[in-house]
């Protein structure tokens, strides 16, 4: 068996944490299974990680970084607020059915993560996410974009909620039909509440 290098070991490791949340949930998520996944012993896996818990860590890290970097790549190269939210939704989706839904998953599976300590860290994640998203708000009321008197911290909640129930809802059927035709419909649906009249 040829030996990989700890980092791409590591990514395998994550990945394979990944998958296991994707088809099975946050439940099946053992060491054993990562494990199994990655085609290692356990004692194999405890060489790169010190527990579960350190791999979701990294995982968590991870989907932090995707989820903060398409918010800024669409206010790089978008013209206006609104926009900038067409896109993240766009991005978003894409995301999630490529990787049916793990990061969303991640976050509505928070409580989990309490019994090992890394409910924090996800909450910490979401209200990075959530002030990135009101500054985006904010813009779009700055430049008329959005309704003057637009609240924009429940406008972002809100659009966040938009994107994780449908990411849950979709998974809860079974992934049967395409998030591509959904986004424009959802989108207009928020669009005409927030946008400027």
């Amino acid at each position: 068996m040829v030996r990989q290098n700890s980092t791409i070991r590591k990514h395998q490791i994550v990945e394979a944490a990944r998958g296991l949340i994707t088809e099975k949930g946050m439940d099946a998520v053992t060491i054993d299974a990562i494990a199994d996944a990655v085609g290692l012993s356990e004692g194999a896996i405890y060489r790169h990680f010190s527990s579960k818990r350190q791999i979701l860590l990294l995982l968590i890290d991870e989907l932090e970084h995707d989820l903060l970097s398409a918010v800024a790549r669409a206010q790089e190269t978008e013209p206006n607020a609104l926009r900038v939210l067409e896109c993240i939704l766009e991005t978003h989706l894409a995301d999630v059915e490529g990787s049916r839904g793990v990061s969303f998953v991640v976050v509505s599976g928070a409580v989990i993560f309490e019994g090992i300590g890394l409910a924090d860290r996800v909450r910490d994640m979401l209200e990075r996410y959530m002030e990135i998203l009101k500054g985006v708000m904010q813009r779009g009321v700055e430049e008329g974009t959005f309704q003057s008197d637009l609240d924009v911290e429940a406008a972002a909640l809100t659009f966040f909620g938009m994107i994780q129930s449908t990411a849950t809802i979709w998974a809860l059927s079974g992934y049967s039909w395409s998030l591509e035709q959904w986004r424009s419909q959802i989108f207009q649906v928020y669009k005409n509440g927030v946008a400027a009249t």
